[in-house]
């Protein structure tokens, strides 16, 4: 087994905010913190999240003074910033070998291949291009 778990910010997002699959979500960090499995992401990942909290503000779903709360919630989960040798040049060949639009999600892709362990997201579009070809490319739906 791995020591490593990567998820992609639809997953980490799901930790502070209030979604389908949150519980999954939750549950799947909790059990990486008991079992002292790494959760290792790309470095673009609290960017992306910060970005879907920014989002719910600017749609008016959540008052700003909400949004910096939950960034600071955000910023409370233990995750480890990841580039090992090879991710850009692998992530942009996955990007290019499955047809993705944009390299970022082919970064988190790209680690999970590189540190051998599973991914999780609750992007339905990336699990529909990738899930059944990488079956380390997990639903978080189907996490228990």
């Amino acid at each position: 087994m791995s020591p490593y778990l990567c998820v992609d910010a639809s997953v980490a997002a799901k930790w502070v905010l209030p979604e389908e699959y949150s519980d999954q979500a939750l549950a799947l960090y909790r059990d990486c913190d008991q079992s002292n499995v790494v959760v290792a992401v790309p470095p673009h990942l609290p960017i992306e999240v910060i970005n879907i909290i920014r989002r719910r503000v600017v749609r008016g779903l959540i008052t700003h003074a909400e949004g910096q709360e939950i960034l600071r919630t955000f910023t409370q989960f233990s995750v480890r910033l990841v580039i090992p040798p090879g991710l850009y040049e692998e992530a942009f060949n996955l990007a290019d070998a499955f047809n993705l639009p944009a390299v970022y999600d082919a970064h988190y892709v790209a680690l999970a291949k590189l540190l051998d362990c599973d991914l999780w997201t609750a992007d339905e579009r990336l699990l529909n291009t990738l899930g059944d070809k990488l079956p380390y490319v997990k639903w978080i739906a189907h996490y228990s």
